[in-house]
């Protein structure tokens, strides 16, 4: 009896290490690549037509080649920081960008037809904290509706995941490794 219970409890063990692991498991290998190898794979996307499809969408480090909304740019508090966000033209308000480094007004009309190319975190606008203040806020300065299948570029030079999540994530595969152990021994 001692010997099932505690063969249960690995198991158990197991089971929820191995799904804490299979749930993270793009942050892990995207975290570990970033972390240890100085490696990150950017998603690159220069048109609407790169955007990949909401139901396979999920966060990741993406490079974007637009030109910025400079008309539609509007300022947010956000977790004590005040960020600068604007929708990228051409996109058909399916591409939103937030930086901490503001919006540079362009000087002259070349600078406003100019492309930048924005490094950082792409999530999908509707599972983001922010995504009813930027809706409403959107509709609010400028009369656009922000697509329900828009996504929400987070600047950010080195866009990985935290080291808290990646310690976690690699806790578990510790975890679950050594309860596999117990299982088959």
């Amino acid at each position: 009896m001692k010997t099932s219970g505690r063969k249960l409890t690995f198991l158990i063990l197991f089971l929820l290490a191995g799904g804490a692991i299979f749930w993270g498991r793009h942050d892990l290998v995207w975290g570990l690549k970033g972390y240890l190898l100085d490696e990150i794979d950017y998603l690159r996307i220069q048109s609407e037509t790169d955007l990949p499809p909401v139901s396979r969408a999920r966060t990741r480090p993406a490079e974007i080649s637009g030109i910025p909304d400079y008309k539609h740019a509007f300022r947010v508090p956000y977790k004590g920081k005040i960020l600068t966000c604007y929708r990228m033209v051409g996109f058909e308000n399916r591409l939103c960008v937030c930086t901490e480094q503001g919006l540079a007004e362009p000087k002259a009309i070349d600078e406003i037809l100019r492309e930048r190319t924005l490094k950082g975190r792409l999530e999908v606008l509707g599972k983001s904290p922010m995504a009813e203040s930027l809706r409403r806020l959107f509709l609010k300065t400028g009369g656009i509706r922000v697509a329900e299948d828009a996504y929400l570029l987070t600047e950010d030079r080195s866009p990985l995941p935290s080291k808290e999540k990646l310690g976690f994530l690699a806790f578990c595969v510790v975890v679950c490794c050594l309860s596999a152990y117990r299982l088959i021994k």
